[in-house]
């Protein structure tokens, strides 16, 4: 597998993003466009409720799998190729995910194809609640019918180590003290355990309150992070317990500006099975 470019690097199917978040109003217009694929992470039954035009429908737990004793690791290369291919997304797609619940399970996808080298992958802001609310276009899918996704060219996995960190790799800095660890569990799991020198900050808090929407103002998010020490500038690791709640926190930090954010796929499972507190 070769390094690929970052994820705020221009996309290789020429669409200029307005950034990690997209409005319904920009996947509106890209509606058809053949180089843009929609990915439902909701589950099957609200989905043929009705969906997205051209989205096609993708169980969270299909990106990843138990691992050394941890769930949800993301999938290994070769396996995550095949379920890419499975639901039509090529190399230099434009994937734009959503779901039901502010951009949690949409966030954990796009951080896996920013991991395997997908810069152009985005979540919807506001998702599914979001895009009904505004009136726009939805399909529906009998329930004796399982549509065929768009065709693919094949999807070739290439990592881009710069937006995860291991244990080894988080060992080290904590050694040296250079780098941020963000708990994004709840501050009871936070007080229970968690990583040294880590930073409680419950991904919630970036929800805007009475909205759908996956992210509160930047600015906000930035003089709040200032306040407990953590600024764009700074490297950062988002953890969680399995690497879905850091995955949100890795959308919204990217949103904010924070260019070097990492997360730890293993987070407090692993630390905790194979590290002491």
């Amino acid at each position: 597998m070769t390094t690929a470019p970052g994820p705020q690097d221009e996309p290789m199917a020429g669409h200029v993003l307005p950034g990690i978040l997209v409005d319904p109003e920009w996947l509106e217009a890209h509606l058809g466009d053949r180089h843009v694929r929609i990915a439902d992470l909701r589950d099957q039954e609200a989905y043929q409720g009705g969906h997205i035009p051209g989205a096609v429908q993708l169980d969270l737990e299909d990106i990843g799998e138990i691992r050394d004793g941890c769930d949800n690791a993301v999938l290994h290369p070769l396996d995550f190729e095949q379920v890419m291919a499975r639901i039509g997304i090529s190399n230099g797609d434009t994937v734009v995910a959503y779901d039901d619940h502010w951009g949690l399970p949409a966030a954990r996808l796009i951080w896996a194809l920013h991991y395997y080298g997908e810069p152009a992958a985005v979540v919807l802001n506001g998702g599914w609640d979001r895009w009904q609310e505004e009136g726009r276009p939805t399909e529906g899918v009998p329930r004796s019918d399982d549509p065929a996704p768009a065709s693919s060219d094949g999807f070739e996995a290439h990592s881009n180590p710069d937006v995860a960190a291991n244990l080894e790799w988080i060992a080290d800095r904590v050694a040296r003290e250079d780098v941020i660890l963000l708990d994004t569990r709840s501050k009871t799991e936070f007080d229970q355990g968690h990583l040294p020198g880590a930073i409680s900050w419950d991904w919630f808090n970036a929800v805007p309150a009475g909205s759908w929407e996956c992210c509160r103002d930047p600015e906000a998010l930035r003089s709040e992070l200032a306040e407990l020490g953590v600024h764009p500038s700074d490297e950062v690791v988002a953890y969680c317990r399995s690497g879905m709640r850091a995955a949100h926190t890795y959308v919204v930090l990217r949103h904010a500006g924070f260019e070097r954010v990492r997360l730890y796929d293993g987070s407090w499972q692993e630390w905790s099975m194979k590290r002491s507190t």
